[in-house]
């Protein structure tokens, strides 16, 4: 790879990656840090050349599968942290577009906590759709399928959110 395209995907893409990765992890921090592993990706297995290629959509595609997995992580370690209050994500930048900048600091550390413990592609497909207000056809470019199972994808995962939330209401309410 030349060095010269990957300071130009830098240059032409870095600031929307860095607010999407903000938006996603609630840290500008985070998301500095989970963009630079973006970058390391693009130099040393940068996506194939073509006619029909789209780095932004690979790029996109990297940096919320990194996100995601960061997610996942810092699920992980405050389940391992047993009986102590852990704060599994600093509260969000201003991103007027989230759609989780409505709820308040508790509801969104249990959406962003079950959406990390979500299968991947369920994962990505919810947050492209809920999140960033993204079309299926989008969704289904970033995730490298159809549009049917991009559908399929946001479904089942909001299926499975939804009901993991529910249970968890109801033994707090009982």
């Amino acid at each position: 790879m030349r060095v010269d395209s990957l300071n130009e995907w830098m240059d032409r893409h870095g600031e929307e990656l860095g607010r999407h990765l903000t938006g996603m992890l609630g840290s500008a921090a985070d998301a500095e840090d989970v963009l630079q592993e973006v970058w390391i990706t693009a130099y040393r297995k940068p996506p194939e050349a073509g006619a029909g290629s789209n780095v932004r959509a690979w790029l996109y595609r990297v940096a919320t599968n990194r996100a995601l997995d960061r997610l996942a992580q810092d699920r992980r370690r405050a389940q391992s942290l047993s009986g102590q209050r852990f704060r599994l994500l600093p509260e969000p930048g201003p991103e007027p577009d989230s759609g989780l900048s409505r709820l308040d600091a508790r509801a969104r550390e249990r959406i962003r906590s079950h959406l990390a413990g979500l299968p991947r592609k369920q994962r990505e497909a919810v947050w492209l759709r809920w999140m960033e207000r993204t079309d299926y056809a989008t969704i289904a470019a970033r995730l490298g399928c159809s549009e049917e199972s991009a559908r399929a994808n946001v479904y089942n995962g909001m299926k499975r959110l939804r009901r993991e939330l529910f249970d968890l209401w109801r033994r707090e309410s009982e």
